[in-house]
């Protein structure tokens, strides 16, 4: 446990799992014993009964029940519905598809069919599933290369006759994940959701059992075929949407209804009573007999640099080897570039280090910083400038660039800059209407 010698005197015989009454300051608490968490070990993990987990120091700690079953034991088999679809679920982490252990508040894979049934009963009547462990790991952890390997299993069970394919993934790069596999694993034949939850399974207000049923809905009664995000709509329960995966960004750090549709409008609603709203119909339809294509080669070597007030030349030019940079610029498109008096003097270091990059060879683009609109480098003199410097402006998201300029440099780096300016899927928003602002 790792508890200091004084603390494991005073816990006696009690262990990690059991439950424990622990006084403190002339008050008692109870709860089940963890291991250390505090960097302080003379500090008790105590898991309360509502949930929560707390850090104590101990002036007494009397033994209450001493652990039966720590670790959740598997749920029993289910037999396959012939009747009803299937659906594979991918499981790469976060908390949607952990289930926790009470008696320690250790968070394990809840990942075989069985353990998902009996957390969320409702997939019961929706579909039989197949449930496959790629990575288990946080996602802001993932690197291009994980993206590879994904999106291999994704085309693998895509071809394998399942009706569609969910993806347990962390919110934090959610994002950029979703793009990748939008990129890599293109004609897809069925639906692939990726599905997370802000809220851990521990709370009243954990939203990824919602998520993961409305995925499951979406896939059994939509004709869509693609990849997409599917999360809350709402900070309530009252719809998750289907997002595009390379129009979706994380707009809030908790907020259930984080992912939002970035200058278009979500391909639907979805209810878990089973209805569906379908708001879009721009779409390949599901034909199974359509085989999906895999490009999933990566060009590691990307860069994103945000332009701001007292930005140097020297960052952009930290980059003079790389494959690629994504700038994302002010408002339009723009940068200071623009020599005025004694403090704006090293602005024109910035616009010489952008012209000598690009005919070095660096691809470098375009994008704003903003979340919402399009870049028009046209309207002022310094975006203009920038133009004329090598920058070349693109109509989407900071992440899609991203990542879409990985995957260019990796599958077609003789065209990589032509490859950017076409429309694979959707990551190039041309025609921005005014009701697609914070959808």
């Amino acid at each position: 446990m790792d508890y200091s010698a004084k603390t494991k005197r005073t816990l006696g015989n009690a262990l990690v799992g059991d439950r424990i009454a622990v006084h403190t300051n002339g008050k008692k608490y109870e709860g089940f014993l963890m291991p250390k968490h505090s960097e302080d070990p003379d500090t008790v993990t105590l898991k309360l009964d509502s949930g929560y987990t707390i850090g104590l120091k101990p002036d007494k700690i009397a033994l209450i029940e001493k652990a039966r079953n720590v670790r959740p034991q598997p749920a029993p088999k289910r037999v396959h519905d012939s009747s009803k679809p299937t659906i594979t679920i991918l499981h790469t982490g976060g908390t949607i598809a952990s289930k926790v252990d009470y008696k320690t508040g250790a968070a394990y894979p809840a990942i075989s069919p069985e353990e998902l049934s009996d957390a969320v009963p409702e997939l019961r009547e929706i579909a039989n599933y197949n449930a496959k462990v790629v990575f288990q790991m946080y996602s802001g952890d993932m690197e291009p290369e994980h993206w590879k390997i994904l999106a291999e299993k994704v085309y693998e069970e895509a071809k394998s006759g399942v009706d569609g394919i969910i993806i347990l993934h962390g919110t934090d790069t959610m994002a950029y994940s979703a793009a990748a596999i939008a990129f890599m694993v293109q004609k897809l034949p069925i639906p692939v959701l990726f599905v997370g939850s802000q809220r851990s399974s521990d709370r009243g207000s954990a939203d990824g059992p919602m998520n993961i049923i409305c995925a499951s809905l979406f896939i059994v009664k939509s004709d869509f075929s693609g990849v997409a995000v599917c999360m809350h709509g709402t900070s309530s329960d009252d719809y998750c949407l289907v997002n595009p995966a390379v129009n979706v960004k994380k707009m809030h750090t908790s907020r259930r209804d984080t992912f939002r549709p970035i200058d278009v409008k979500p391909y639907a609603k979805v209810w878990q009573n089973g209805s569906i709203e379908m708001i879009r119909n721009d779409y390949s339809a599901k034909d199974k007999k359509r085989g999906p294509v895999l490009r999933n080669k990566i060009g590691k070597k990307v860069a994103i640099i945000k332009i701001r007030p007292g930005i140097s030349h020297k960052e952009l030019e930290f980059y003079k080897d790389y494959g690629g940079v994504i700038i994302e610029g002010t408002g339009l498109g723009n940068a200071p570039v623009t020599v005025l008096d004694e403090y704006t003097a090293h602005h024109g270091k910035l616009l010489e280090a952008m012209g000598k990059m690009s005919k070095r060879g660096v691809k470098m683009f375009m994008v704003s910083q903003c979340p919402y609109g399009k870049v028009n480098m046209n309207v002022y003199a310094y975006g203009r400038a920038v133009q004329d410097a090598g920058i070349v402006p693109l109509a989407m998201t900071s992440e899609a660039a991203y990542v879409k300029l990985i995957w260019a440099l990796g599958n077609f780096p003789k065209n990589a800059e032509k490859i950017m300016l076409e429309n694979f899927c959707g990551e190039i928003v041309e025609n921005i209407k005014a009701d697609t602002f914070l959808i």
